[in-house]
Formats: structure tokens, sequence, C-alpha cells
């Protein structure tokens, strides 16, 4: 019988053990340049971060996935609209493909449409990301500042009629993006 997962926010003593988490659960990702827990540790001195939403996956006391929302902006001519980045979503590889990463994406759905966010957008794989109800991106007059291909630019509208009327580009929290 598989033990239960238990979703928590991150408290101040997390801060390694996400890190571990993180690294193991991209060591062997192809795609990954391998410095997904050093940009974590960049967004948590930035005020996109809120342990609110640095969501720590638990079966007993093993702590055995991670995901992070941050703030963002989309900004149009117009006004700026908040919404939240999903990145990065980490299972340790022995708990990959046993529905730990699932219930950290509806934790963190349901916590973010609980703090009143009303969307949120991630660089992901299409076919992970659409069973939550992702959309594309390209659907809607918003894009990223950086070049990703269509398929994997997706958001989430959290409410009926959330993106009514935005438009224009993303804008990452200081850290987001930085190398």
């Amino acid at each position: 019988m598989k033990a239960a997962i238990t979703i928590r926010a991150e408290r101040p003593d997390d801060e390694p053990t996400i890190s571990d988490v993180v690294r193991r659960a991209y060591a062997n990702v192809v795609y990954s340049d391998h410095s997904e827990h050093l940009m974590i540790d960049r967004l948590r001195r930035t005020d996109a971060f809120s342990p609110a939403v640095s969501l720590l996956a638990e079966t007993g006391s093993e702590v055995v996935g991670h995901i992070l929302l941050t703030k963002a902006h989309i900004v149009g001519a117009h006004a700026s609209v908040p919404t939240l980045a999903l990145a990065p979503l980490s299972v340790v590889p022995e708990h990959q493909a046993s529905g730990v990463g699932k219930q950290l994406v509806r934790a963190a759905h349901q916590r973010a449409s609980g703090l009143g966010f009303k969307s949120i957008l991630l660089v992901g794989i299409p076919t992970y990301y659409r069973q939550f109800g992702y959309e594309p991106l390209s659907d809607y007059p918003i894009t990223l500042p950086f070049d990703a291909p269509d398929d994997n630019c997706m958001i989430l509208p959290l409410t009926p009629h959330a993106l009514d009327g935005v438009a224009g580009v993303v804008k990452y929290a200081a850290g987001w993006l930085d190398h």
C-alpha cells in the first residue's frame, strides 16, 4: 500500500531539502540545465516569492516533491495584470509517475485561487499540463519575453473569463530569467 501524500507550504528550514529534491528530480532530464534549484534560491530573495505558494509533498517524514509559483504580471499598454508563474515542478525519481506531481499541481491551483489569483502560466510539457486545463498561450494576446516553442507555452485561467481583455507581455520577477 502506498504511503499517503501530504502537501504543505514551505517553512524556513526547508530550503536545503527543497534544493536536494529539485536537484534529484532534474538530474537526468536532458532538456534541463540543472540550475532549477539555483533559480528557486534567487526567487526566494524577491518580492515575487511567497512560501504560501511554495509547496512540498511529503510521504511520512520524507519530502518527495516540490512546486513553486511566483508572482508575475502581464503588462499591456493600459494595465498590468497579476498572474503566477509555475516553475519548477519537481518530484524525486523514485516517486515520479505515482501521482505526486498531480497532487502538487492541484494543490497549487487551489492555493493560488484562494489567494485571489486569476491565472497561472508556464512553459512545460503540453501532454502533462493540458490534463489540468492549461491552454496554449498563443490563444491569447499574451507573449513571453523570450523565445520558446508555442506548444510549451501555456496558461490556465483559474476562473471563467479571467483573461477577458488581458493582453501584453509577461514580466517575470527579477531572478526568474537570470542564470
